[in-house]
């Protein structure tokens, strides 16, 4: 999964130990050295927290044109860096 995240082909939810991949529109988690992709109702699950968190945090922290606010998806993991 390492070599995926580094080619771009998967993305990390968030920069935690254990934190979820989305790769090949699922998300996966980890488990005793393997991944573990979640169901369709599970994936969703971990979208829906994302995006509203993604809206809680744009309601709280001013933006900047120059600088989006940092969001947990699939294409960062800025906000964990940052908190």
């Amino acid at each position: 999964m390492q070599e995926l995240i580094e080619k771009g082909k998967a993305q990390v939810l968030a920069g935690f130990t254990g934190a979820p991949i989305r790769y090949a529109d699922r998300w996966w988690r980890p488990d005793e050295g393997q991944w573990y992709a979640l169901d369709e109702a599970g994936s969703a699950l971990v979208d829906a927290h994302a995006d509203r968190w993604r809206a809680a945090h744009a309601a709280v922290v001013p933006t900047t044109h120059s600088e989006p606010s940092p969001t947990p998806n699939a294409t960062t993991d800025r906000a964990a860096e940052e908190s």
